[in-house]
């Protein structure tokens, strides 16, 4: 699955804050999901993903 398949998931939204990291707490990027720094991992491979009730997504990369 890619980055840009989470980003069009119900529980994202214009408001949700990203975090894109590595299997370390290596943070890559930090954001919403139309901020370039986002978007430029979009069609990266995601190894898992978390997301909270406090509107925050954890994108771990393979």
């Amino acid at each position: 699955m890619a980055v840009s398949c989470i980003l069009e998931l119900r529980v994202v939204n214009d408001d949700t804050e990203i975090y894109i990291r590595d299997g370390e707490p290596n943070v890559f990027a930090r954001g919403n999901r139309h901020q370039d720094a986002i978007q430029d991992f979009s069609d990266r491979e995601v190894e898992s993903f978390t997301w909270q009730d406090d509107n925050k997504i954890y994108i771990d990369l393979k």
